[in-house]
């Protein structure tokens, strides 16, 4: 079987690469030339984690990646992508440690247990430095260190162990969607004023980072006072075209990349007192016409999402879901003309000039959009287009 042949597949997200291209053109535009640091993190987002990995680096010149696991990291430097830098956003197990230290794989440090193994690990390996990335915590009360005294103990750390180098310093902010055209919030800004005065104790402490990264896909819209500070603009679903945004402003102008596609595999008309679906969900007012879609949860598709009515398009008309199973779905077509074989569109383009932005998903479904496109499985081809 050939991965990706849409033959072998009951569905399929068309990527539109020149799309991210241009995108990331738009974001190092409206930075003022800062570099784009991209996550490609949970199967980049449902894109494919290799696929988006090289074309960032091989077509847009991203020289640093941003992954969440270890596993993914060593997947783009498996598939022969080794010409940009990477880095773990989020905590390494210990047991992890050694195959980053191994792969030059950058890690977080932000407690003095971390420094020791880090270090440790790096003179095990007879490595005479290993390059890290300190996280400050400034609220989002995950992983991190304070500014204060927990960071000076942790640079007193870093500095006694004599083997680590900080490459990079970056914090996360947790309001940065809430930006109301363009005016941000009042939190975010005292997370940013938190981060310049850790900053500041690098400075102090004589540790001057290569790469300095705070704003997220949220913050890189309007937290403009962060950019004099910033090296990177670390970004995710930004160069996918989404600047996440609650009220769906997009100043950069990005444009969505992709979209995913499926067939009818059936029509049938339900009459009043019959019912679609386990435990008999759906069950029509008047008599229905009902297409069975070659979808279901299996594929990534939120249950919860199909159970709310979320709406897709068919022969340029807006249906919705009536049930869903693992591996179908049902969706109610009363009134429109189709046929088994009919495209179905379950967010992007239709081809016929009409869309269902994964933005318009999550909004109807009060949850992020990320919540559907990270659940996309491999059940579904990633069918990529250059043009």
């Amino acid at each position: 079987m050939e991965k990706n042949d849409p033959k072998y597949y009951n569905s399929y997200l068309e990527i539109h690469l020149n799309r991210i291209k241009e995108n990331i053109n738009k974001i190092r535009k409206y930075t003022g030339g800062l570099e784009v640091l991209p996550a490609v993190k949970s199967n980049a987002y449902g894109l494919g984690t290799v696929e988006i990995a090289k074309y960032l680096v091989q077509e847009c010149g991203i020289r640093f990646l941003a992954v969440a696991r270890i596993f993914e990291a060593c997947q783009i430097l498996d598939s022969g992508c080794n010409q940009a830098g990477i880095m773990i956003l989020g905590p390494v197990p210990a047991y992890s440690v050694p195959i980053a230290v191994a792969r030059d794989i950058q890690i977080p440090v932000f407690h003095e247990e971390g420094v020791k193994i880090l270090s440790e690990e790096a003179r095990r390996q007879g490595k005479e430095k290993v390059k890290a990335q300190l996280k400050i915590e400034t609220g989002m009360n995950r992983i991190g260190v304070k500014p204060g005294d927990g960071l000076k103990s942790l640079l007193y750390g870093i500095q006694k162990a004599g083997n680590i180098e900080i490459d990079g310093v970056y914090t996360h902010f947790a309001t940065a969607d809430i930006a109301e055209h363009g005016k941000g919030n009042d939190f975010t800004r005292e997370q940013f004023r938190l981060f310049k005065l850790a900053l500041e104790q690098l400075h102090q402490a004589g540790i001057s980072p290569r790469m300095v990264h705070c704003c997220n896909t949220g913050a890189t819209t309007w937290l403009k006072e962060a950019y004099p500070v910033s090296t990177h603009v670390r970004i995710g679903s930004l160069y996918q075209g989404y600047s996440s945004i609650q009220d769906d402003w997009n100043p950069i102008g990005v444009q969505e990349c992709a979209s995913w596609r499926t067939v009818i595999v059936n029509l049938k008309k339900v009459h009043l007192g019959e019912s679609v679906g386990y435990g008999r969900n759906f069950m029509p007012v008047r008599d229905t016409e009902v297409a069975t879609i070659g979808i279901g949860y299996g594929d990534g598709y939120l249950r919860s999402f199909a159970m709310a009515g979320a709406p897709v398009l068919i022969n340029g008309k807006r249906c919705r879901f009536v049930g869903i199973c693992m591996d179908q779905a049902f969706i109610d077509v009363t009134g429109i003309p189709c046929k088994i074989g009919d495209t179905v569109t379950l967010f992007g383009e239709d081809g016929l000039g009409n869309r269902i932005s994964g933005l318009e998903i999550g909004h109807l479904m009060g949850e992020t959009r990320l919540a559907m496109f990270t659940h996309i499985t491999e059940r579904v081809a990633r069918i990529y287009l250059k043009s």
